[in-house]
């Protein structure tokens, strides 16, 4: 574990390091023109040469790489050019609202694909297959806008059940924060008023990421399940006269572990980084409206901060796709 955990530590290192330097050098060399949103249009001669100087543009672009680096081994990211303010304070007011969206929707994409992927594929080739089949194939078509779009007009617009977009209400978004999971610091201050109207802002977001991800969850257990019944040993089991339903849920589902939770961490790392167009439609405060609004601008501080902040995140899901990997199968050695 120790010698495992060692090379995890220099490989990470290794792709954190490429991503910094690969990142920093492409947003100096993209067309654009960030002192012009530092300063305004028409600046004068002299106002360019004071904000190349205050955003550290005036030196080789050597120096400003070992000045960024140093900076930011000092857990410096550096000032938004289009905000004015830390990066890092961008990056923990936004990150939170994105990780809270996403991660209920992997919980739930995976409490509903990977039961009914299991169901399709025992009863593989039948009706039920066939309309599980149609409805994951239906959810992987859908661009997830459409899907979103399409909930905003059901539940908002006809039905006027949910909100239309946002974290919260107006009255309620001065609530004294402690984690920025708004669930979960609801949970901690026992305001259920604030748990209820956050979990209702968070449904159609939620559900429109969960049409469009818990079809490849189905795709993918169903798969290893017919792949698993078509093994020696579960044709052993039925002979002895054990249903497929029995074997199934008593020990053939274990072998669709693997590959379910490999495809569960990939989703949820692509997901952190590529949540734009729902935070777009829902109006949702997180770190994927924030990346392409900085990429518009060349915002370049904060285009490498979420590029950072991205590759820590998919990073850290592998190692513990990795872990998770021998907790399900004991054969498996890191």
């Amino acid at each position: 574990m120790k010698s495992y955990l060692l090379r995890r530590f220099i490989s990470t290192l290794i792709v954190l390091i490429s991503v910094i330097t690969i990142t920093f050098f492409i947003t100096r060399v993209v067309p654009g023109n960030p002192i012009s949103l530092w300063i305004g249009d028409h600046p004068s001669a002299k106002q360019i040469e004071i904000a190349k100087r205050e955003l550290g543009l005036d030196k080789p672009l050597a120096n400003q790489f070992f000045s960024y680096i140093k900076s930011l081994s000092k857990g410096d990211l550096g000032l938004s050019i289009r905000t004015k303010q830390p990066v890092s304070f961008e990056l923990k007011k936004r990150f939170t609202a994105t990780l809270e969206l996403v991660s209920l929707s992997i919980l739930f994409s995976t409490i509903i694909g990977y039961p009914l992927g299991l169901f399709a594929g025992v009863y593989k080739g039948k009706k039920f297959d066939k309309i599980i089949s149609f409805i994951s194939y239906l959810g992987l078509s859908f661009p997830v806008f459409w899907s979103g779009m399409i909930l905003q007009v059901i539940f908002f617009s006809y039905l006027d059940l949910l909100p239309l977009q946002g974290r919260l209400s107006l009255d309620l978004e001065n609530y004294e924060r402690i984690t920025g999971l708004i669930l979960l610091d609801s949970i901690l201050h026992f305001n259920w008023e604030l748990f209820i109207d956050a979990f209702r802002h968070l449904l159609l977001p939620c559900a429109a990421l969960v049409f469009s991800i818990f079809g490849i969850i189905v795709r993918t257990s169903r798969t290893a399940l017919i792949n698993t019944m078509s093994e020696p040993y579960f044709e052993t089991y039925t002979s002895y006269g054990f249903s497929k339903e029995n074997i199934v849920f008593k020990t053939a589902y274990k072998n669709t572990l693997i590959p379910t939770v490999t495809i569960i961490g990939l989703s949820y790392g692509l997901l952190l980084g590529g949540t734009f167009l729902i935070e777009s439609i829902f109006n949702w405060p997180g770190i994927g409206q924030f990346c392409v609004l900085s990429i518009l601008t060349n915002d370049y501080p904060s285009i490498a901060g979420v590029t950072l902040l991205y590759a820590i995140s998919y990073t850290f899901i592998n190692f513990i796709i990795d872990i998770l990997y021998v907790l399900i199968d004991k054969r498996i050695e890191l």
